[in-house]
């Protein structure tokens, strides 16, 4: 039991650290607006998710049968076991667990750190939208007699081919 909660919080922090990579390098992309990398990012994100969400149900199980076997209540948290295992002499699993949660954090602050990039590049560009509808909207010519002419845009289609 305590080897597989050790192997299932050793895989975590594996998949843990390859999210957090592939965040750091979607920062990177999102500085550069490389479009092509963000949607290659964004599948991977998804697929990684899945397979770190696979790993939840087994943890859980491993959680409640330690649990038990230690004399905690069925519903005791990773917390609980990590800290009576720990107690016990057990020095690997807190130390994973410790590993995990620093990278759970790191994961945190990066997600919130590329969500704060992202509106930003989207106020910017409907910032940028607005002054060229307003440039052209202002437009003006003048007409065969010679008379000030002033024109209206009623719509303006932009459309880039992804």
């Amino acid at each position: 039991m305590i080897t597989r909660l050790k192997d299932i919080l050793a895989t975590q922090k594996r998949l843990m650290g390859e999210l957090l990579a592939l965040l750091e390098r979607e920062t990177s992309e999102l500085l550069h607006i490389n479009l092509d990398a963000m949607s290659e990012i964004n599948s991977t994100k998804e697929s990684m998710t899945v397979r770190i969400n696979e790993h939840t149900i087994p943890l859980r199980q491993a959680v409640s049968e330690i649990a038990t076997n230690s004399g905690l209540p069925l519903n005791a948290s990773l917390v609980d076991v990590v800290s009576r295992l720990g107690k016990k002499g057990h020095k690997e699993i807190p130390r994973l667990y410790q590993d995990l949660n620093s990278l759970a954090k790191q994961v945190k602050n990066v997600t919130a750190l590329n969500m704060d990039i992202a509106e930003r590049s989207v106020a910017m560009i409907k910032n940028t939208l607005f002054i060229l509808a307003q440039i052209l909207d202002q437009s003006s010519t003048y007409d065969a007699s010679g008379s000030y002419y002033k024109w209206q845009v009623d719509g303006i289609i932009i459309s880039k081919d992804i």
